[in-house]
Parts: structure tokens; C-alpha cells; sequence
């Protein structure tokens, strides 16, 4: 008898479930986001509009759960594309043929790593490991480092499995087949020796960003640029936890706090290099170059950041300007400077604080706000601080609230402030969970 084969097809139940549970998050590039956070997201490189990530979600959703093939998703991509008018990049048949496969095996491998765990769950009542194989299809267009892969066989929970588990690229069909010890027995198959199993080698890759410039990527040989991470396992278990909160409400549902949420993470202690507050009467572009400063920025020299999801952030002084009032100044004189509104709340005394609520966050949400001309799509991020030994003139914080908003130009930052209480924090937490830090300050 053969040995078993890979799993092919479409995707199964917890496929599904998996696919469906991704919250919609518009991007310019695939660069915008970052490894484990494409399992929790779904995303359209070039996609900036929710209406159109949204009709694809949906039709993909449909074509998996029907079991219809590519073509039949063709013909739902061009009628999406006429709709909204959406330029893409590349030709029709093959931009849909990427958006479709590229979905279709993530879905695949997620759904494979949540029946091996329960597999695994199963052989560990019995006091029993369960092992994985890497099979790689060897007809000649496979990736060298992919075919060399083929046949190792470790552990479940081997830590060669959370930047090796397939798929490892675009376009890759590797797959795993899970094996119990009475199935290596059966079929002859050793364990792969410790000092056997492929070395995990950081190459440094250039990728483009959306707005043409380079950022250097470390990442495993062998493995495209965005595919180093298990996709099962940070969709179950998150990159960090918990996982994504589930889809994202249309624009028109009411702001309700998310339901059966744990308490915030406790209070973490002021980081050391800011705990002395700002003196007063420094003046607005002062108190703005000392919050910018914690991320290497000036005014004027707004800086690229990697949020703790992946996700690209431009960090300057859009958090500061009164957009009314600069947009009324403007009316009267183009050329007039912004008008910044830096000393709300007395928050000017503790920016350099604050400014770890985007550096170091407890939690980020996703959500969206209404905002003058329709429904806009926000990201806040919060943080708690340990008790604050404050001056009476600095404000009594107990966290802090960034907010950023999409924009064509990405997510630009419209806000920070302090929260005086943590039910002020608290109530912030509405929308979809796309982060959070874990109680014991892991990640």
C-alpha cells in the first residue's frame, strides 16, 4: 500500500471558517503588512477602498464555499472590477489567478494546521507524538530549496514548522502529510535527525514599498519575502494573542463595545526614558519634535514604522494639526501654516510618553468613525501606564489613545491623547481586535 496522499481540493470547513473570519484592511502594496498579520487580514495589494475588498471577500467566499473554480471566480472578478473601476496591476487572468490561489492555499494550509492540532490533541491523550512531513511536488518547476525540503519529517510542534510550513511562496503546492508513529512504522519513514533538519538561514531581501522606496526584509532562505510564518498558527493562536475578533462591521453598524472582552493587560511601568515630564512653555514645535523623536523623526521628516501587527505607519505631525481650523486658515491664505493643536488636555507635557502608546501598544483596534463627508476607517491603539508621578500641571493619565486613519495616501495619523481614567480606555475598545499584548508581556 501507496503512502497517503496530500490533501488537494477546496477548501474544508475550518478553511472556510478561517477565510471567513478575516477582517478587510485596504493596502496600496503587500509590503504594507507584515508576515503573521496577512492571516488575519484579508487584502488586495493596490485595494484601497472597503466597498471593493469587500464584493471580493465575499465572492471568494461564495466560490470556496460552492466549490466553483477559477473560472467561475474570473467572471465575478471582472464584474467587481467594472463596478468599482478598480485599476490593478498586471493582466486580468492572471491577477485573478494570484488573488485566487493565493487565498485558496492559505485557507487550505490554515485549515490543515487546526485538524492537526486536533490530530495532535488526540495522540498526546495516548502519550503519543504526531509528526509532519514535508512533501514537495518534484515534477521540475518546483523551487530548488523546496525540493531539498521534501521527505523531513518532524515533530508537530518542531520550531522548523513556524517559517516552514507551506505555502513558502507565491505560486508554491508544497504541502505537509500529518504521521502518527504507527504510520512511520507502517511506511518505513525515520524521523529526521536534529543535526539533519535544514538550517533556518536570515538572508536579507529587498522589497518595494508602496511609495517606491526599498525596506530590507530578514527572511529564510527559500521563502518568499511575506511567507516566513506559519499561517495556521497565527491564525489560531495569533502572532500574538488573541487571533483576529472576527470580520469587520459594514460602516452604517453603531459603535458597540466588543462583547466578552478580558481586562486590559495591567498597567506596564513608565519606560525609563521618559519619565520626566516636558517643561511648560516650550512651544508647539518643540513639544512635536520630542514626540517624533522617539521614533528617529523631525517635523517636516516624517518616518516609515511597523506597528506591532506589521502594518506600515507614517509617524509625523499630521497627529498634532487642527485640520478645521488649518483648512478654514488655508481658505483665506494657501500658503498659511498649520494650525497645531498640540496642548489639548495638557498633553504637550508627556508626548514623549504617549508616544508608546503606537511604540509599545496593549491593544490596537480596528473600526469605523464618522467624520465629516461619510464613514472613515480607523485604527486606535491603546496603552495603559503604571502610576504616574505627575506635576499638578501635567495632566493624570492612566493610558493613552493614537488614532490613525486610511487615507489615499495610507494610514495617517490624526490624533494621541492622554485617557485621565482607564474607563476612558476602556471604552475605546470597539470595533474588530487585530492585536493585543499578552498578560505576561509577551508577544
Amino acid at each position: 500500500m501507496g503512502m497517503p496522499e496530500v490533501s488537494d481540493g477546496l477548501p474544508f470547513k475550518e478553511a472556510i471558517r478561517f477565510f471567513e473570519s478575516k477582517t478587510r484592511l485596504p493596502t496600496r502594496a503587500y509590503t504594507d503588512i507584515k508576515g503573521g498579520a496577512h492571516a488575519r487580514s484579508f487584502t488586495m495589494a493596490g485595494a484601497t477602498r472597503d466597498a471593493l475588498l469587500s464584493d471580493m471577500h465575499r465572492a471568494l467566499i461564495a466560490t470556496f464555499k460552492s466549490g466553483h473554480t477559477k473560472d467561475d471566480f474570473l467572471e465575478d472578478f471582472d464584474a467587481i472590477v467594472a463596478h468599482h473601476g478598480w485599476d490593478f496591476y498586471g493582466e486580468r487572468r492572471w491577477r485573478a489567478a494570484l488573488i485566487y490561489d493565493t487565498n485558496l492555499r492559505m485557507a487550505h494550509a490554515a485549515g490543515r494546521w487546526e485538524q492537526i492540532q486536533a490530530q495532535a490533541d488526540r495522540e498526546a491523550q495516548a502519550g503519543r507524538p504526531l509528526y509532519l512531513r514535508y512533501v514537495a511536488l518534484l515534477d521540475g518547476h518546483t523551487r530548488p530549496e523546496h525540493a531539498a525540503w521534501h521527505g523531513v519529517t518532524l515533530p508537530h510542534d518542531h520550531p522548523w514548522w513556524r517559517a516552514h510550513y507551506p505555502p513558502n511562496g507565491w505560486n508554491c503546492r508544497c504541502d505537509v502529510q500529518s504521521l502518527t508513529e504507527r504510520d512511520l512504522k507502517r511506511y518505513g519513514i525515520t524521523p529526521t535527525p536534529e543535526d539533519q533538519v535544514p538550517p533556518t538561514e536570515l538572508v536579507p531581501r529587498q522589497v518595494r514599498l508602496a511609495d517606491g522606496s526599498y525596506e530590507t526584509w530578514e527572511t529564510p532562505r527559500g521563502i518568499d519575502p511575506g511567507f516566513d510564518y506559519n499561517v495556521g498558527q497565527s491564525w489560531l493562536e495569533g502572532a500574538v494573542p488573541p487571533p483576529l475578533s472576527g470580520p469587520l462591521p459594514p460602516p452604517a453598524a453603531p459603535l458597540r463595545p466588543a462583547p466578552d472582552l478580558p481586562p486590559l493587560p495591567p498597567p506596564r511601568p513608565v519606560p525609563p526614558e521618559v519619565t520626566t515630564p516636558l517643561a511648560d512653555g516650550l512651544g508647539d514645535e518643540a513639544y512635536i519634535k520630542a514626540f517624533l523623536g522617539v521614533f528617529g523623526g523631525d517635523i517636516g521628516k516624517p518616518v516609515p514604522f511597523r506597528d506591532a501587527v506589521g502594518n506600515l505607519l507614517a509617524i509625523g505631525e499630521e497627529l498634532f494639526i487642527d485640520r478645521r481650523a488649518t483648512s478654514a486658515a488655508r481658505k483665506i491664505s494657501p500658503d498659511a501654516p498649520p494650525v497645531w493643536k498640540v496642548e489639548k488636555n495638557g498633553r504637550h507635557l508627556i508626548l514623549p510618553l504617549l508616544a508608546y502608546a503606537l511604540k509599545d501598544p496593549d491593544e490596537i483596534w480596528l473600526d469605523w468613525f464618522e467624520a465629516k463627508g461619510g464613514s472613515v476607517l480607523r485604527r486606535r491603539y491603546l496603552r495603559r501606564f503604571e502610576g504616574l508621578l505627575l506635576p499638578p500641571e501635567a495632566p493624570m493619565t492612566a493610558g493613552a489613545v493614537a488614532a490613525f486613519e486610511w487615507t489615499h495616501l495610507g494610514w495617517t495619523g490624526t490624533t494621541i491623547h492622554p485617557s485621565a481614567r482607564n474607563q476612558q480606555t476602556e471604552g475605546q475598545r470597539h470595533g474588530v481586535l487585530l492585536w493585543c499584548k499578552r498578560i505576561d508581556g509577551g508577544r
